[in-house]
């Protein structure tokens, strides 16, 4: 109890604060406790003036956290004594800290909200709060990623309410930075080789980012495909597994006036790339068109998608670009062809006609086919060897 040692010689501290510091720490050791003794508690949490109100804050803080302590910290945070955001905001060991914080994901919601609140609207401790949580989410996820049955990820609700609109906006920031970083690809080669794999696991496995993309995007779908679209429209960008999950969880869901949003954006960024004559831009747009275009549990709706979208833009790119800007885009596509590593969408460039065909355009469809029969010797070789 240094807290009291330390300031009992000061004025205005009652006789009974040292009574009020021993059951908070009886408090703390409790597991459970009667309505009636929770109801004392609070009684006798009200009769401290301000001063003991701040001691009794800081004794609470140099306690260790026991079975009971969460129970006492909201009461304190009800009261206006002590807030979770406090009290993380005093911790100085950084796994004491994630501890408390996977605890309070798991099961203390309204002491969550209040952090995820003040990291939106403190501006003095809004940095370390949002890498406070950041941490604790990325340790959540990364053992979601290894056993998906470890959280039920109950706190998303609950945060969806309680959240106003600008700290629930910082608040889908920060779990969609958090899920990008659990994985980084070398290249995006790799990304091209691991396309459907990725795919196919977020689906069936990683089940958690459908329920944050159900639960926590669900009404702001097109804010969260703007941020990522604008977060890996970069040279550097490499986060590019949960980026197409997410990309393909949202596209399963989406709302026509989102559906409408993806169409517009794909088709401005073909616009872009043939504008600027950036490969990096034409990966990234055909990355994200197959992961739009997965929106089915059917894979082969999912190709048909693929192949209606190719065929409207691609196929008939020369529409809407213009001499110059379509013989830009077909450059891409032929350098594209080093990347394609699987044979179910190469063989959809290979089947659809580009208008109005010509001399530029066969010299693709050539190389589509010879890198198409490239991949499926490969397979072959693999197959034999296995």
């Amino acid at each position: 109890m240094d807290v009291m040692k330390d300031d009992f010689r000061y004025s205005n501290i009652g006789n009974s604060f040292g009574f009020v510091c021993r059951t908070i720490q009886k408090h703390c050791g409790l597991q459970q406790i009667a309505t009636y003794e929770r109801e004392d508690f609070r009684e006798l949490l009200k009769i401290l003036n301000a001063k003991e109100r701040f001691l009794a804050a800081r004794f609470f803080c140099q306690l260790q956290a026991n079975v009971g302590s969460f129970r006492v910290l909201l009461q304190l945070q009800e009261l206006r004594i002590l807030t979770a955001t406090q009290y993380i905001l005093s911790k100085k060991n950084s796994d004491d800290l994630q501890v408390d914080l996977i605890i309070f994901l798991n099961s203390e919601f309204e002491l969550l909200t209040n952090i995820f609140i003040a990291a939106a609207y403190n501006s003095e401790a809004s940095l370390r709060l949002t890498s406070i949580l950041t941490s604790a989410l990325s340790h959540l996820y990364s053992g979601l990623v290894s056993n998906p049955k470890i959280s039920t990820l109950g706190y998303v609700e609950t945060l969806c309410k309680a959240l106003p609109n600008t700290a629930l906006t910082v608040c889908i920031n920060m779990h969609l930075n958090t899920l990008l970083e659990l994985h980084r690809a070398d290249n995006i080669n790799e990304a091209f080789a691991h396309f459907s794999a990725w795919i196919n696991e977020g689906v069936d496995e990683l089940t958690f980012v459908k329920h944050l993309c159900d639960k926590m995007f669900a009404g702001h779908q097109q804010e969260v495909l703007q941020y990522l679209f604008k977060k890996s429209n970069t040279e550097t960008f490499r986060q590019w597994k949960f980026y197409l999950i997410l990309v393909q969880s949202i596209a399963s869901a989406a709302s026509p006036e989102t559906t409408t949003y993806i169409k517009k954006h794909l088709k401005n960024r073909l616009l872009q790339t043939a504008s600027t004559g950036s490969l990096t831009s034409l990966l990234h747009l055909l990355l994200t068109a197959r992961a739009a275009s997965a929106s089915t549990m059917d894979i082969q709706t999912n190709l048909d998608n693929y192949a209606k979208w190719y065929k409207q833009n691609i196929g008939e790119m020369t529409y809407i670009l213009g001499t110059e800007k379509f013989q830009t885009a077909l450059r891409l596509m032929e350098e594209s062809l080093e990347y394609e590593k699987e044979l179910q969408y190469l063989e959809i460039h290979v089947s659809i006609a580009i208008s109005p065909g010509g001399r530029l355009v066969q010299a693709y469809k050539t190389k589509c086919r010879a890198h198409l029969s490239q991949l499926k010797s490969a397979a072959k070789r693999k197959a034999s060897r296995d």
